[in-house]
């Protein structure tokens, strides 16, 4: 009896010399109100407009000698009008593991692009789903070069050096690629690189990112963002400029490039703010479209806040983003856990 004792008072110590070094956190995000999508054409519940619902694991171990192991998963984003899961509805949103130390990070598997780590920050509203006025034009700082995410990715990041940092992705072609059989075209049969940057001083902040060609395909380019932004601690300014790697066309209402212009105000908890945007494009139909965005959070505590979201579009970027109004709207709560 007292042999099992002592067993299992070892084994007990083993235990939680293990946990004391590693961790794993629950965490999550709720958005849910009432308002109106420029896909809507009535005002209804909306999910997803400010915020994205979610959830997710995330953990990590020390290694010793300044080396850390970590990893993240994050579900896709979760509709509360129905409870679905965007998606195949599994971890879509991240699903990495890494390893870190004083040489930087690296990522293996599927996580956010440099772009979306580095330069999301450019959206003053957080790049707000429903109303973000770059991203009804295609034009979204956290995601508009290859897209927000991408499969099978290594990606390494340098360590923060007096405020500046940079990171590099890249995927390979087998992994990738995919016969369109209607056009007879191999999508995105070439590797994903893309790199980006910031450096923070005082209250600037100044980023960029360069995306390599997807595919082999004609409309196929380099593209490039980049992003600049002043705190001036009673209100903060930001502009926003790129050109998406799909070369634009008279034919087509893709790629093209464009810029935005954000101002934000706090005045205690409350944050108010308004954003345009621009696009220019070779065909007449969505050149000068063109998105407004005027937006106001107010946070109750560091995890809830609620917003109140007002959007439009002209013509040519209704048609651009194929919406079924002009106007977007949403009243609505954020949790965070």
């Amino acid at each position: 009896m007292k042999k099992n004792l002592l067993a299992a008072a070892a084994v007990a110590a083993m235990s939680t010399g293990v946990l004391a070094q590693s961790n794993v956190t629950l965490y999550g995000e709720l958005d849910a109100g009432v308002g109106q999508r420029y896909t809507m054409e009535d005002t209804g519940v909306i999910s997803n407009y400010d915020g994205t619902s979610r959830w997710g694991l995330r953990g990590s171990e020390d290694l010793g000698n300044g080396l850390k192991a970590s990893f993240q998963f994050e579900s896709g984003a979760i509709d509360l009008t129905n409870g679905n899961i965007g998606g195949n509805g599994g971890f879509n949103r991240q699903a990495w593991v890494g390893v870190s130390g004083g040489f930087g990070n690296i990522l293996v598997g599927r996580t956010t692009t440099p772009q979306n780590r580095l330069l999301g920050t450019f959206d003053l509203n957080g790049t707000a789903d429903g109303s973000s006025a770059l991203k009804a034009l295609g034009l979204e700082a956290n995601g508009n070069l290859g897209g927000s995410r991408q499969n099978a990715q290594i990606q390494y990041a340098t360590p923060k050096l007096g405020g500046f940092e940079a990171r590099i992705a890249y995927g390979f072609e087998d992994q990738r690629k995919s016969f369109n059989s209607t056009t007879g075209v191999w999508a995105n049969d070439k590797d994903f690189v893309q790199a980006a940057a910031s450096y923070k001083v005082g209250g600037l902040t100044v980023g960029a990112a360069v995306q390599g060609k997807l595919s082999s395909a004609a409309n196929q380019r380099t593209g490039y963002a980049a992003g600049i932004k002043y705190d001036f601690k009673a209100l903060e300014v930001s502009g926003y400029y790129t050109r998406d790697e799909t070369k634009d066309f008279s034919t087509s209402t893709s790629g093209g490039e464009g810029f935005g212009l954000g101002v934000a105000v706090p005045f205690g908890a409350l944050t108010v703010g308004v954003q345009a945007a621009y696009l220019d494009h070779e065909n007449n139909a969505v050149d000068g479209a063109t998105a407004y965005e005027v937006f106001g959070d107010y946070q109750f505590s560091k995890r809830t806040s609620v917003y109140l979201n007002v959007g439009q579009v002209n013509d040519e970027a209704q048609l651009r983003g194929g919406f079924a109004d002009d106007v977007t709207w949403g009243f609505g709560l954020v949790h965070k856990f």
